[in-house]
Parts: C-alpha cells; sequence; structure tokens
C-alpha cells in the first residue's frame, strides 16, 4: 500500500479559507441570532444597574447619605468593568483553542448563572455587611463573562459570513447590544411605574434579574445548536495535516509577535467606545449638570438618539459592504474632528432643537462606527489568535479609555470650568483611532486571515 506525498497544491488547499458556500443560509441564521441574544443580555444588564442604582443602594449598601450610598453601587458596577480584561485573558485561549462556540457557550452560562444569583440575594437588612460583598463578587463574575463576549462574537460571526456580507452580518451585534440596553431601561421603567417605588424596593428590583436570567438561559440554548464556526472546522484539519501549524499560541506569545495588531485594535476601539459613552452615555447628565435643563430633557433626548442609531445600524453596515468599512470609520474620525467643538456648543443652546441638532452630529459619527467596526476589528488577526488578540485588546482599551470616558470628562470639566472639555476627549480618540486606521489594510469583501 502506498503512500501519497503531500504537494505544494494540496497544503495550500488546506491552508485557503472557507469559501462561501461552507455556510449554509440557516446556519448563518443561527449564528447570527444565537450570538446577538447574547450581547443582547449583556447590555440588558448594564441598563438594569443604571437604572436600579439608587435602589440597589438602598438595598445592599447600609447609609443614610444617599450620594454615598450611589458611590457605592457605582464602584460595585465599575469593578465588573475594570475585570473584564481578566475575562479576555481567560476566554480568548478557550476560543481559540477549544472552539468560538465552546468560549461563547461558556460566558454566557456565567452569565445567567451570576445574573440569577443576584435576583435572589438577601439585602443588608437581612444578612450585613456580607450583602455589598457578596454582590461585589458577583459583579466580578460577570465582568469576568463579560470578557469573553464582544470579541468571541464578532469572531464568530465573521467566520460565518460570506466575504461580501461580513460587515452587514457583524453589524447585528451591534444592533443586539443596544436593543439590549433600550430593552433593560423599559423594563425598570414600566415595573417602576406599575409597582410603585416602595414596592420595587422592596421585591420588585429582583424581577429584571430573574427575567434577564431567564433570557440567558434562552441565549445559551441558542447557542448549544449553533454550528461551529468553518474557520476554527478548518483550523482543525490544519493541525490534523500540517502537524500543529494552526495551533494557538500562549498568551505571551500573541502579545510579542501580535503587538501591532493589538495596538490597530486597540485604537479602533478607543474611538469606538469613547464616542459612544460620550454620545450616549456621558451627555444626559452633561444637559442636566452642566447645561442646566431638566434630568428629563436629557434622559428623552438620548432615548430618541438612541432609537435613531439602532434603526440605522444595519443599513450602515449594509452600506459598509458597498463603499468600504476604512472609508467610513475614517470619515466617522473626521466628523469628530471637524463637528466635536460646534457640537456642543449646540448643546448648550436653550432651544431643543438645537440640542437635538448637536446631539445627532455624534451619533451620525457613531453611526458610522457601529456599523463597520465589528467587522474590521474581526480582521485584524489570523484566525489562530482571532478570539484572544480580539478579545483582550479590545476590553483592555474599553477598560482604559471607554467605559473610564464619563468619569474623566466629569473631573476636567470640575478643574478646569471648561464645558467644552468633552470635545476635546472626543477629538483624541478620534485622532488615536485615525492613527491606528492607517495601519489598517481594508478587508471589506475579502476572505478574512487564516
Amino acid at each position: 500500500m502506498t503512500t501519497k506525498s503531500m504537494t505544494p497544491r494540496d497544503l495550500h488547499e488546506f491552508d485557503a479559507p472557507p469559501s462561501d458556500h461552507h455556510t449554509s443560509t440557516a446556519s448563518l441564521r443561527r449564528a447570527v441570532v444565537g450570538v446577538t441574544c447574547g450581547n443582547m443580555i449583556e447590555w440588558f444588564d448594564f441598563a438594569l444597574y443604571s437604572s436600579l442604582a439608587t435602589t440597589i443602594g438602598r438595598v445592599f449598601f447600609q447609609n443614610e447619605d444617599r450620594a454615598t450610598q450611589l458611590l457605592s453601587i457605582y464602584a460595585t458596577f465599575a469593578a465588573g468593568f475594570l475585570i473584564r480584561p481578566i475575562g479576555s485573558f481567560v476566554f480568548g485561549p478557550i476560543g481559540d483553542r477549544y472552539g468560538r462556540r465552546v468560549a461563547l457557550t461558556l460566558s454566557i452560562a456565567l452569565m445567567s448563572v451570576a445574573t440569577f444569583c443576584i435576583a435572589i440575594l438577601p439585602g443588608y437588612e437581612r444578612i450585613g455587611m456580607a450583602a455589598p460583598i457578596l454582590l461585589l463578587c458577583i459583579r466580578l463574575l460577570q465582568g469576568l463573562s463579560t470578557g469573553g463576549e464582544y470579541g468571541g462574537s464578532c469572531t464568530f460571526i465573521a467566520e460565518h459570513s460570506p466575504d461580501k456580507k461580513r460587515t452587514f452580518m457583524t453589524s447585528w451585534l451591534e444592533f443586539g447590544n443596544i436593543s439590549g440596553f433600550l430593552l433593560g431601561g423599559a423594563l425598570v421603567n414600566l415595573l417602576t411605574f406599575s409597582l410603585g417605588t416602595a414596592s420595587m424596593e422592596a421585591w420588585g428590583w429582583r424581577i429584571p434579574f430573574v427575567v434577564a436570567g431567564l433570557a440567558g438561559l434562552v441565549a445559551l440554548y441558542l447557542r448549544l445548536n449553533v454550528d461551529e464556526s468553518p474557520v476554527f472546522k478548518q483550523m482543525q484539519e490544519n493541525e490534523k495535516h500540517q502537524k500543529g501549524l494552526a495551533k494557538s499560541k500562549s498568551i505571551v506569545q500573541l502579545l510579542i509577535e501580535e503587538w501591532p495588531q493589538l495596538l490597530k485594535c486597540a485604537g479602533l476601539t478607543a474611538v469606538f467606545n469613547i464616542t459612544y459613552y460620550v454620545a450616549l452615555g456621558y451627555i444626559p447628565g452633561y444637559l442636566s449638570d452642566v447645561v442646566g435643563h431638566p434630568v428629563q430633557f436629557g434622559n428623552l433626548l438620548a432615548m430618541i438618539a438612541t432609537l435613531v442609531m439602532l434603526a440605522f445600524i444595519p443599513v450602515a453596515g449594509w452600506l459598509g459592504d458597498r463603499v468600504g468599512a476604512k472609508k467610513m470609520i475614517g470619515l466617522g474620525c473626521a466628523v469628530i474632528i471637524v463637528g466635536a467643538i460646534p457640537a456642543f456648543k449646540l448643546l448648550s443652546s436653550p432651544s431643543v432643537a438645537i440640542v437635538f441638532a448637536g446631539l445627532m452630529m455624534l451619533v451620525l459619527a457613531q453611526l458610522l462606527f457601529e456599523g463597520v467596526m465589528p467587522a474590521t476589528l474581526a480582521s485584524l488577526f489570523r484566525a489562530p489568535v482571532r478570539y484572544s488578540g480580539l478579545a483582550i485588546s479590545y476590553n483592555v482599551s474599553v477598560s482604559l479609555l471607554g467605559g473610564t470616558a464619563p468619569l474623566i470628562n466629569t473631573w476636567l470639566i470640575h478643574r478646569t470650568g471648561n464645558p467644552i472639555i468633552p470635545a476635546w476627549y472626543l477629538m483624541g480618540g478620534a485622532v488615536l483611532g485615525l492613527i491606528a486606521l492607517k495601519f489598517v489594510k481594508d478587508m471589506t469583501g475579502k476572505p478574512l486571515p487564516m
């Protein structure tokens, strides 16, 4: 019996990325729905904490000073946020070594269990200091889970998608994120209106966390029933036929060998998240605390702007497949650099229409990012390190620059007395984005790097 030796052409066939027909329409749909639902739950939970901050502070932190209670609950929330990079170091290697589906399934399972634990956790009156300590531990588990979500989700959908539709398909990930945020806030407002403040503080606040936990189980079921990414299957074939050529790298190897890609991803993530957290997370408070508008005005305006963004994210993704992701990101950065200062000057107007116009200038820039950034970030890394590289650089950048944007801008305005400081912060993020973009190759419509 003779054994046929492998020719260079045979090896090339193993190296080639899967063609579009390897992923059926049904498999692609399951992948997009299963992954998007998980990210929706993540942002649903984010909205619950934001909306229930006052109530949770009273339940878990024994202090008559409401400001101290709020600081305590926000610190607990921030702890979950800051641990996200550690989660990326945990789930990234799992996704590159054992499969994208495995890592994403473990991530959503951890999130669901932790969320259920919050729903049944006794308050300070029943167990004393153990209540806030346990709440902090649960938030750390949720943050750990979140560290594996976004990078894995981008990777999974991008690797399932046809090259010509990858930007549009991955844009649904952002649609899910913002939908979750809106649904979480809407549920809390509905329950507060229906039950009243007293009932919400007594027991009603637990209902949204029960809903989130159940929804997480649904997302878990969906993820258990999706196919592994065709690219990861190809990696496994490469290992069999090329004696480990496609094996995932250690974290140390990743940091040493992939640092240029990590920096590019971090730079693009910076402008993406700084713009989001300033435009939709910080400006509502800015309008009341700095400009002097009623709190309800800023919240309503942010809700309208978020709905507008939600409606146009798939459109931006569709457009990205046609004009190129790099052009859209560059245009978004240019809009911020040229328009950030004028936008904040418009926000200081007493006119509702003018204030809304200023906010929409920033929303336009964010839309250009929302539609194309997931596919762009996924295309920066080769398949064996894609999950780890994207997750680590994304979460480190978000934790350092994105999630801290409201706090930093509040402190800077307090120190300088200059209400236009957030515009300069936005422009700094846009400059970082443009520097990173200069070294990025546009992979729109092309196969992902193997």
